[in-house]
């Protein structure tokens, strides 16, 4: 049997869902670019860090849940749920993408590049999306 914290995963997966309905918000509310707003550029920072945070904590907590190999970085994450089936090869790659872009936002966070971070949502928002119907989708064909 596994142990699987379903309710913090849920917890989670809910709190994404929120922060996905903002980064589409300010990408259609933008449609030609980058917005110069700064607290809509605020805004679309701390949405898409949650979202990553999401990514990489459900990602571990399914880890460890389902005893999948150890991951040694933010990325392995992602390819462990690529491996395990948890996601597609093409969910797993746009979404490394993402969780590379964490970097930027905690590190550089002086410096994020906006255009690229705008890029980068406006892009992924979809692929977004998909990441907690294939969690849900996976625990409830696995785990009971």
């Amino acid at each position: 049997m596994y142990d699987i914290n379903t309710a913090r995963i849920e917890d989670r997966l809910t709190h994404m869902d929120r922060m996905l309905t903002a980064l589409s918000q300010l990408t259609l509310q933008n449609g030609q670019g980058i917005t110069e707003k700064p607290i809509e550029l605020l805004a679309m920072e701390r949405a898409l860090h949650t979202c990553i945070e999401a990514i990489v904590d459900v990602g571990n907590d399914m880890i460890d849940g389902f005893i999948m190999r150890d991951p040694g970085s933010y990325a392995d994450v992602v390819e462990i749920l690529r491996d395990e089936k948890v996601l597609t090869d093409v969910q797993a790659k746009q979404l490394t993408e993402v969780v590379e872009f964490r970097r930027q936002l905690v590190n550089e966070y002086t410096k994020v590049p906006a255009a690229d971070m705008a890029k980068l949502v406006e892009k992924s928002v979809e692929v977004l999306g998909q990441f907690a119907p294939a969690v849900r989708s996976y625990i409830q064909k696995e785990a009971f």
